[in-house]
């Protein structure tokens, strides 16, 4: 665990979620190390794929136990459950078999992974026959495609979170013979921006209570600040004069304004109920979103995947003369 957190205090973390396989031992270790917070869950592991991830729990979920008991284990502790690697194909590069989810019948779930940084990283590396490790492994950093499809099918019924994940192991990766994504490396790469309308305390239970809520509301973005930190990016949404909206947020009415300042040129495309509503380069950018259903974000810088949004939810209109008039505006 010291390594861990001297990585996670080298990379600037405020917290780390520590998830290993069918072990909550790391829960005895949660608490404030410096200025990063450290917390623990588990990453419930089946053989067969159908992994997930249990956070804010305190006894452990047998890994024998089928995907929708698990989840309703998981949510009966109060906890957050968020389906895992969906479509891991293994790699070869890392020895790792398969690992899809399976079971998409299940129901309860708070979200699943759209972007896991070291499966997603070494299926692709796999598919490309790579005899030697490259230069800089992070250049072939990209979330799977087939999971933003699933996540958009999903949003089209209910609300769900998109969450980002290292999968950190600092294992040698014994075909290239060292270890190519060491823990301050994986760190400092992908991370979630989270937004609370309250200042975390120190306090490790109230602290604790903030950082679930804000993750299981879906109020972050996931970026890959390896390519560029984004903690200079402004993304804001208003609904009203004074009204603010996190991601993950509903509007209390059907008329948003969403603003995007970056500190780079990139391209920004605002996904809307599945489907490319728009798409421009540039560094400031502004739209009023009028149409209910869910809006997301994906901005690219340099051609890459950087940034990741959550989405923001437009209320329908109560009034069905004036939902007549915004379907009427679009067809």
């Amino acid at each position: 665990m010291e390594e861990i957190m001297e990585a996670a205090q080298f990379a600037g973390l405020d917290f780390i979620i520590v998830t290993d396989h069918n072990d909550l031992r790391a829960k005895l270790f949660e608490g404030w190390r410096g200025r990063t917070l450290l917390l623990a869950g588990e990453e419930v592991t089946r053989p067969e794929g159908n992994h997930m991830l249990a956070m804010g729990i305190e006894e452990l979920i047998p890994p024998h136990t089928s995907p929708q008991e698990g989840i309703n284990l998981t949510k009966k502790q109060g906890g957050l459950a968020f389906l895992l690697h969906p479509f891991y194909q293994g790699s070869s590069i890392i020895n790792d078999p398969p690992l899809p989810w399976l079971d998409w019948g299940v129901v309860g779930f708070d979200g699943i992974e759209i972007w896991n940084l070291t499966a997603d990283l070494y299926q692709r590396l796999d598919s490309m026959s790579f005899g030697k490790p490259p230069k800089d492994i992070l250049n072939y950093a990209a979330p799977n495609p087939r999971t933003l499809r699933k996540w958009d099918e999903l949003l089209a019924q209910q609300k769900i979170v998109g969450l980002g994940g290292l999968d950190a192991h600092a294992e040698r990766v014994v075909k290239w013979g060292k270890v190519v994504l060491p823990y301050a490396k994986a760190f400092s790469a992908l991370r979630l921006h989270l937004f609370l309308r309250e200042p975390l305390t120190g306090d490790l239970e109230q602290d604790r209570r903030l950082v679930y809520a804000g993750i299981g509301s879906g109020n972050f973005w996931v970026s890959l600040d390896w390519l560029y930190s984004s903690t200079e990016v402004d993304v804001e949404a208003h609904c009203g004069e004074d009204v603010n909206l996190l991601p993950g947020e509903e509007s209390r009415d059907d008329n948003l304004m969403l603003r995007i300042e970056l500190p780079i040129r990139s391209v920004i495309r605002v996904i809307y109920q599945g489907e490319e509503f728009l798409r421009t380069e540039t560094r400031d950018f502004g739209a009023k979103l009028k149409m209910p259903g869910y809006y997301r974000l994906e901005i690219y810088y340099n051609g890459r995947p950087w940034i990741l949004t959550n989405p923001y939810y437009v209320k329908k209109p109560e009034n069905k003369s004036l939902m007549k008039q915004i379907t009427k505006s679009v067809t």
